[in-house]
C-alpha cells in the first residue's frame, strides 16, 4: 500500500482503550458451553510480504537487495508449511482460527477455498504485513484499509468478517471505532487478560479475545530458539496451569502459530503432541475466536443450539 505525506498521521498520546483494572479474582465465574471450564483457540497465520521489501527475518544480517533468503523462508510457510499444519487440523478435527492479510485472497487462493471448504474461522489481519502502521495513518486512510479489508473478505468468502487483528499490534486512537464502523464486533489485539471482556468506543460496545505473546511460535521457537521437545513442553505447561485455574472460573487459551515457523518439518510433530495432549483432556472447549465471540455476545443462543462447535 503506497501512502502520501497527506495521509500520515503524527505520533499521538493516547489513553489504552479499554476498561480500568479489573482484578480477575474480583469477577463472577465465568462458564463456557457443555460445562468446558478452559476453551482453546488455535489460530495460524497466512501472511503475504511482498517482495524486495522488509518482513520478519531468521537472518536479517542478509542485507543485499534483492533479498532472497529471508523472503523464501516466508514464502515456504504458504507453499509448503501450512498444508502440512492443516493436515494436523484436520487428522485431529481442530476447529481453526486463520489470521489473514487481504492480500491473500489474491495471491494464494487455493489457501482461502480451502480453509473455507473446511469452514473454519478466518480472521481479517490488514491487507498485508508490509502495510503502514494504523498509527501512521490519518482517519480517512486508515478507514480505507480497515473497511477494504472487510469488504474484500465478504465479496470472497459470501459473509462479513466478525473479528479483526491489527497488523503487528500498530493501532491508532481511531482503530477501534473504524472497526466497529466497519461492522466487525470484535478483535484479538491485546494480551492483557485471560478472559473475554467489553469496552467502549465512540461507535458502541467492541469484545476483546484474549491473545498471547508467549503461547506464541513467534517467541517460542522464533525469538527464544526453543527446540521442537521445549517447545511442546511450553505449551503444554501453560495449558496445565491454565486448566487448573480454570477449576475455579472459565480461562481462555490462545495458541498463536506461523505457516513459516510451526510448519516446518523439525516442530510440526510437537505441534501434534501438544494438540493431541490437549484435546485428551475432558472439559476442555476447542473453538475459534469467532464462537468464543458468538458465545460471549449471544449465550442464550448457545443453550437452544447444535449448530455451533463444541
Amino acid at each position: 500500500m503506497v501512502t502520501n505525506q497527506s495521509s500520515i498521521r503524527k505520533p499521538a498520546m493516547f489513553p489504552a482503550p479499554y476498561p480500568q483494572y479489573s482484578p480477575i479474582v474480583d469477577r463472577a465465574p465465568l462458564f463456557w458451553p457443555h460445562e468446558a471450564r478452559l476453551a482453546v483457540w488455535v489460530m495460524v497465520s497466512v501472511e503475504h510480504f511482498a517482495f524486495d521489501t522488509p518482513g520478519t527475518s531468521l537472518y536479517p544480517q542478509i542485507k543485499n537487495q534483492p533479498e532472497i533468503a529471508n523472503y523464501g523462508w516466508r514464502d515456504y510457510g504458504n507453499r509448503v508449511g501450512i498444508w502440512r499444519l492443516f493436515e494436523i487440523f484436520e487428522d485431529l478435527e481442530i476447529p481453526v482460527t486463520v489470521l489473514m492479510n487481504a492480500d491473500v485472497i489474491d495471491h494464494y487462493p487455493r489457501i482461502v477455498d480451502h480453509v473455507l471448504a473446511k469452514n473454519w474461522c478466518i480472521l481479517p489481519h490488514g491487507l498485508n504485513n508490509n502495510s503502514p502502521g494504523h498509527s501512521q495513518l490519518d482517519l480517512e486512510a486508515e478507514r480505507k484499509l480497515i473497511t477494504s479489508t472487510a469488504s474484500r473478505f465478504k465479496q470472497y468468502t459470501g459473509k462479513p468478517p466478525h473479528g479483526w487483528k491489527t497488523p503487528n499490534f500498530d493501532i491508532s486512537p481511531e482503530t477501534y471505532n473504524l472497526v466497529l464502523e466497519s461492522g466487525m464486533k470484535y478483535t484479538v489485539d491485546w494480551v492483557n487478560d485471560e478472559q473475554p471482556y467489553w469496552y467502549e468506543t465512540a461507535k458502541g460496545r467492541l469484545l476483546h479475545v484474549p491473545f498471547s505473546l508467549e503461547c506464541n511460535d513467534h517467541y517460542l521457537c522464533f525469538d527464544s530458539q526453543l527446540p521442537g521437545p521445549q517447545y511442546a513442553q511450553a505449551v503444554e505447561d501453560q495449558f496445565d496451569q491454565l486448566w487448573t485455574d480454570s477449576g475455579k472460573t472459565g480461562r481462555v487459551m490462545p495458541i498463536a502459530l506461523h505457516s513459516f515457523i510451526s510448519g516446518q518439518p523439525m516442530r510440526a510433530k510437537y505441534v501434534r503432541q501438544f494438540l493431541e495432549r490437549i484435546k485428551a483432556k475432558d472439559q476442555v472447549w476447542i473453538t475459534t475466536s469467532d464462537a468464543i465471540y458468538d458465545y460471549t455476545a449471544h449465550p442464550d443462543h448457545w443453550e437452544s443450539s447444535e449448530e455451533h462447535d463444541w
